[in-house]
């Protein structure tokens, strides 16, 4: 397949350039967004610019920042019309027709349903399922270990921590920041964040 480009140079780019090329695509370059830490070698990115990247550059968006990922989507490829790929890894299984957009990243070995759909520009890490008769919104970014029931409904622009499960016909709002490990039962109104009230915390023996 043609090269692709990734948006992004940081450490989480390093990850999404694993889960690109086990999807059978080769990285062409990384191009740092402003404020971005890079940390792929030197002499593999360069400054994003427009000279860079003529309209139908073959993209995969590479952050994890969840507001820079909603800028780059705007600023860069919408403003710019860019081809933001859909990327899956040749280990998970997802049927053709539930990548309804565009710019998805499926990690390896990861499950969607029969009749699940998503949206544009998830990152599903690995080892993870998405329940069957479930949806997906945009532009969530789900870590390792997550799993869902039937039936569930996720919005859009979500962080969701490591472990996380949803029980079946759960319904999660837009913009929601759910705690790793946490377990939710009931619907869970947007723009909120979820968590444990009390962490486990080591203390010396007296």
């Amino acid at each position: 397949m043609a090269d692709v480009v990734l948006l992004g140079a940081s450490k989480f780019a390093a990850e999404v350039a694993r889960y690109v090329r086990g999807a059978g695509h080769a990285v062409d370059r990384f191009l740092a967004l402003p404020g971005e830490e890079v940390t792929v070698p030197e002499g593999r990115w360069e400054e994003i610019s427009r000279e860079a990247l003529p309209d139908g550059t073959r993209v995969v968006l590479a952050v994890a920042d969840m507001e820079l990922r909603a800028v780059a989507v705007r600023d860069y490829v919408e403003a710019w019309n860019l081809d933001a790929i859909n990327v899956v890894d040749a280990t998970s299984t997802v049927d053709e027709d539930a990548l309804q957009g565009v710019g998805n990243i499926i990690g390896p070995e990861n499950y969607v349903g029969v009749n699940a759909t998503l949206g544009s520009f998830n990152v599903l890490h690995y080892k993870s399922s998405i329940g069957n008769h479930s949806h997906v919104g945009s532009l969530n970014f789900i870590s390792p270990n997550f799993h869902t029931g039937n039936t569930v409904t996720i919005g859009s622009g979500n962080f969701i921590g490591i472990g996380c499960q949803l029980a079946p016909g759960v319904t999660v709002g837009d913009d929601c920041r759910i705690q790793a490990g946490l377990t939710l039962f009931e619907d869970a109104p947007g723009a909120r964040s979820y968590l444990v009230p009390s962490r486990i915390k080591s203390l010396p023996i007296q």
